[in-house]
């Protein structure tokens, strides 16, 4: 161990004597426990600063977390672009289909009797005879 630390740990247990020498007595069991915590917490952060715990090296690291987030976060944003260009393409392509669907509907109501029969007469010709029709 080094000399800095024998040293945090001789004042800390000295401070914890001293501490249960002012609370003697009945009241001693009751403040124990805090103080106990106190000097874990006191130990805990004089054993961070031991092992150079710099502000430099957390400043770094947070620096290197934004600049991780902000690489992630544009290559979310451009997958997002993309899909949204894909999405609008399909749709556009949709609408257009059901324009055309419509159209045609309409066009299919708008046939007079005879070519309402002909079509009938298509649709109840078998594939042969729809195939000889075709060549002729």
């Amino acid at each position: 161990m080094s000399k800095s630390l024998k040293t945090i740990i001789i004042v800390a247990l000295a401070v914890g004597v001293v501490i249960l020498l002012v609370f003697k007595g009945e009241s001693v069991g009751e403040y124990i426990g805090q103080i106990f915590a106190v000097l874990a917490g006191g130990f805990a952060a004089f054993k961070a600063k031991l092992f150079n715990s710099s502000k430099i090296n957390v400043e770094e690291e947070i620096e290197a977390i934004e600049t991780e987030h902000a690489t992630k976060r544009q290559n979310w944003e451009l997958i997002r672009e993309e899909y949204d260009s894909k999405f609008r393409a399909i749709k556009a392509r949709m609408d257009y289909l059901d324009y055309k669907s419509a159209t045609i509907s309409k066009q299919l109501g708008n046939l007079d009797a005879a070519e309402k029969e002909a079509l009938k007469k298509n649709t109840d010709l078998s594939d042969d005879e729809l195939l000889d029709w075709l060549r002729n």
